[in-house]
């Protein structure tokens, strides 16, 4: 029998609270839905997380697992304790509780967050659909990967549904169950994030390393770019669970239309980015050797003006 509960089981003790062991929690409700009976919940492949009031009204994150991640106080604790030391805005707090919840016949661990209403960034595109939010948002991406380079950490599961957009652009992500910090380097690499966003080869790395974002960086900020160059690609894509690229255009460049498309593209850095894309998916089958964004976008820029340069 599994150690952790399943998600319908989950829920079945937050709708419960004699299943409540923390206090926190005692006294306070989950959120439930506007429309029939039933609570809010957002499963995914992992953890389940819910929308919370405590008794004083404030409004929470309940998050629980449904499948091991490996160590999560081990890995929850010294994240927690790494991120404290930077107070930085492109992370929530959270603090992880053991025994705190009653399922079935056993207590069982949760990460208690803030929590954020801002929309994710496929939420926020659908709704700035025009060139200069989308750039606003890829600078601002770009910074904070950088950020995330020079403290030599990872988020482990960059995608949309993880990265919240503030009003004026800023970003901000959740979800640390696969992060990277100082203190996990021995940790297994066991959540490897959506298809579509990673590296045919992330399913064969072993071990956290601060490399584990820079294949989904350079997804990320190319479909912004594309994005900002024709916004109404948005339709199109805004149902699929990848932000842009898929796992098949990763397995097979040369027969994928949306390659073909962005090498003819006018936009030089994204034709140079695409090509860069591909170079990865072709030639490279261990996430490690991968480069941070940063080091891609100098290549490019230097390219760029060679090129324009070699014209006079």
């Amino acid at each position: 029998m599994s150690a952790f509960p399943s998600a319908n089981d989950i829920v079945i003790a937050m709708m419960n609270q004699n299943c409540y062991k923390l206090t926190v929690l005692v006294g306070g409700n989950p959120i439930r839905k506007e429309k029939g009976q039933g609570i809010n919940s957002y499963a995914g492949g992992y953890a389940s997380v819910f929308p919370f009031n405590k008794i004083d009204g404030v409004k929470i994150a309940v998050r629980c697992w449904s499948q091991d991640i490996g160590d999560p106080k081990k890995r929850m604790t010294t994240i927690r304790s790494f991120l404290s030391t930077l107070s930085s805005s492109y992370f929530i707090d959270f603090v992880y509780h053991e025994n705190a919840l009653f399922i079935k016949d056993k207590l069982q661990p949760v990460l208690i967050m803030e929590w954020v209403d801002e929309p994710t960034l496929k939420e926020y595109l659908n709704s700035h659909k025009n060139e200069s939010a989308i750039l606003k948002v890829a600078d601002n991406f770009k910074m904070m990967v950088h950020y995330f380079h020079q403290k030599n950490i990872a988020h482990g599961d960059l995608s949309h549904g993880n990265i919240k957009v503030r009003a004026d652009g800023s970003l901000l992500v959740v979800d640390y169950d696969s992060m990277y910090v100082q203190g996990l380097d021995n940790m297994p690499d066991v959540i490897k994030g959506i298809p579509g966003y990673q590296h045919p080869a992330r399913h064969k790395n072993n071990i956290l390393n601060p490399k584990l974002d820079y294949f989904s960086e350079l997804i990320i900020y190319l479909s912004l770019l594309v994005y900002a160059e024709n916004p109404s690609m948005l339709d199109t894509y805004y149902g699929t669970e990848d932000l842009l690229f898929s796992k098949q255009d990763y397995e097979s460049p040369d027969t994928s239309s949306l390659f073909q498309q962005l090498k003819k593209s006018s936009n030089q850095r994204i034709v140079k980015l695409t090509e860069k894309l591909i170079n990865y998916c072709v030639n490279y089958n261990d996430i490690t050797h991968l480069r941070p964004l940063e080091d891609l976008l100098d290549e490019e820029f230097d390219g760029i003006a060679i090129s324009i340069i070699s014209k006079f």
